[in-house]
């Protein structure tokens, strides 16, 4: 069975009808490594034009990590020399590291994915434990990050996932990390405390951990309706409101300039636009969250709790 036949099937009615019928993502090269060793950690990490920077990127990564892990990497309609970078250096890579599986690389090269169907190719291939999304942008620079990022899921039962980038509210303005402009600024400059585990209605991807199971329960990200924004804040949502999960933040070190952001980038390019018009039309909200916001989360209280 392809990438795509298995959307199909696990998706169900969150599966985009545009996807269904042009999307033609293939599996363009695995690496495996270490075959027997148990995954705890996938990575996921969506790539749109971000060839000065990936190969760097990804070296982080893996340099980093701890744990377990594989790499999963979705080429979105790359137009640069980002797959040709990404493949040459992993053609030519050494691994090293005992608690390295390996490396699936997949290729949409006939339309535009957007973020929402990135992750959920991902998420669905993956064979660990958990799932970590982190953006292409993000340089992770702090030893044993994802560790960090899994304590609350050790703490508490009922978490689906956890930020290493923020936590927010919908309905007001409270949130904690490094949210919009602050992405650039340092956990000392925002003088956020480590060793807490901030819990608030939402967080934002990137990095992004997540319980997979809880995940897969969920029917992954809804890609019809949210395929570019909101669909992470849409899966904590639903998470809360269906399976009483939670979620939250866990503040660790990363780098990600503005000025490298994908998005930005995507939404430059004509054809990118002319796509996103068309799934925005399958759109049942109109990429509006407000639209449906709804009293019963405001039964969520913000809490902390010491890791």
């Amino acid at each position: 069975m392809n990438i795509n036949e298995l959307l199909n099937i696990e998706l169900k009615h969150h599966r985009s009808i545009f996807n269904k019928t042009r999307q033609n993502t293939q599996l363009c090269r695995e690496y495996i490594y270490n075959s027997n060793i148990e995954i705890t950690f996938s990575v996921i990490v969506p790539v749109y034009n971000q060839e000065l920077i990936i190969v760097n990127n990804l070296t982080s990564i893996i340099n980093n990590i701890g744990g377990t892990f594989e790499l999963i990497i979705i080429l979105d309609f790359c137009k640069d020399n980002s797959k040709t970078n990404i493949l040459n250096f992993f053609d030519n890579y050494k691994n090293k590291n005992d608690n390295f599986y390996g490396i699936k690389i997949y290729s949409e090269d006939t339309i535009p994915l957007f973020e929402a169907t990135c992750d959920n190719i991902g998420f669905i291939v993956s064979k660990g434990k958990y799932c970590l999304e982190i953006q292409a942008d993000m340089e992770m620079t702090e030893k044993n990050f994802n560790l960090q990022l899994e304590k609350p899921f050790k703490l508490l039962n009922n978490i689906i996932a956890v930020s290493g980038r923020c936590s927010h509210n919908f309905f007001d303005n409270q949130g904690i990390g490094k949210l919009g402009i602050s992405i650039e600024k340092s956990l000392i400059e925002l003088n956020i405390d480590k060793n807490i585990f901030y819990s608030y209605e939402t967080c934002n991807r990137g990095p992004l951990l997540l319980d997979k199971e809880k995940l897969s329960n969920l029917l992954y990200l809804d890609e019809k309706n949210w395929y570019l924004d909101n669909s992470d804040h849409d899966l904590m949502y639903r998470a809360f409101t269906q399976k009483g999960y939670i979620c939250g933040y866990v503040p660790i070190n990363f780098i990600s300039p503005l000025k490298n952001g994908s998005t930005r980038l995507k939404l430059k390019n004509k054809y990118n636009e002319e796509v996103r018009q068309i799934r925005k039309n399958e759109n049942l909200y109109n990429n509006n969250f407000n639209n449906i916001k709804d009293n019963l989360y405001k039964k969520r209280s913000y809490k902390k709790y010491n890791l």
